[in-house]
């Protein structure tokens, strides 16, 4: 007996339904390759023209992001978004620029998903970070500033701070590195950003005084002894200074072996 044509598309659409779940069970496991060779099999067959049959482009695109196939990926979420400009399409290929490193392109989608949301923090420090990867200080200030004129925040000022500190702006660095300091003294990476301003200023004294402090905090921060090591060789306490960046080196930073060797070893 010959099977009619609606009992056949019936089980087809039955199978395809079958195939999806398995695929978007596999991917909800993370099992990114196994989901992939099911999506592959489901768009190949499908050709895709429904809005609910381009979705998978969008679920092979996460599987392609999973395995950390990039380019792929972005294909495919372009694909997808082309017909279909999803929010949760364009986070995904903002992340997947974000691994391409492409700034603009991560920036466009960034920006089109706050015209929806303009206050949402995680969007706005996730673009003020992309601003200060790319160089662009005036732009992330914005971003930083927007971010606490909703809630103080010492780290945020501290990034703030190291963002006047890339614009070679060391007084107003300086300022937002105390204020951060004198909001939130537990964090340390307040004292690395003033430490390390203060020693490209050639301020040794000043360095030494951040690096002091944050050590009281984190006594057995490499960076910080390191940086401790070589204010001291700076301001003429060679001995000592080697001592800390001895200790640096036995912790684990093998790039201060070239320091030992241009201040320490060759006074011996």
């Amino acid at each position: 007996m010959l099977m009619s044509p609606v009992f056949a598309y019936t089980q087809s659409g039955e199978d395809r339904r079958v195939q999806e779940v398995k695929a978007d069970t596999l991917l909800n496991n993370q099992d990114y390759s196994g989901a992939l060779e099911l999506y592959n099999t489901l768009i190949e067959k499908l050709k895709p023209s429904t809005e609910e049959e381009y979705r998978l482009y969008y679920k092979r695109a996460v599987c392609y992001y999973g395995l950390k196939e990039f380019d792929k990926a972005l294909t495919d979420v372009n694909v997808y978004i082309e017909k279909y400009p999803q929010e949760q399409a364009k986070l995904l290929r903002a992340y997947i620029h974000q691994e391409l490193g492409n700034y603009e392109d991560q920036l466009t989608d960034i920006t089109e998903l706050l015209t929806n949301d303009p206050e949402n923090p995680e969007l706005l420090q996730w673009r003020a970070s992309v601003y200060m990867e790319w160089e662009k200080y005036a732009e992330a200030q914005k971003d930083i500033r927007k971010l606490l004129s909703f809630q103080s925040s010492p780290q945020l000022k501290s990034y703030l701070g190291l963002s006047y500190y890339y614009q070679s702006n060391a007084d107003s660095a300086l300022m937002l590195f105390d204020e951060a300091i004198a909001e939130d003294p537990r964090f340390v990476q307040t004292y690395l950003y003033a430490a390390s301003l203060c020693m490209d200023e050639e301020v040794y004294d000043l360095a030494l005084s951040y690096i002091q402090k944050g050590l009281q905090v984190e006594p057995s921060n490499i960076t910080l002894i390191f940086y401790k090591g070589i204010t001291l060789i700076e301001a003429g306490q060679a001995p000592e200074g080697c001592r800390c960046l001895t200790k640096a080196f036995n912790s684990g930073m093998d790039e201060v072996a070239d320091y030992l060797k241009e201040y320490c070893y060759s006074a011996e």
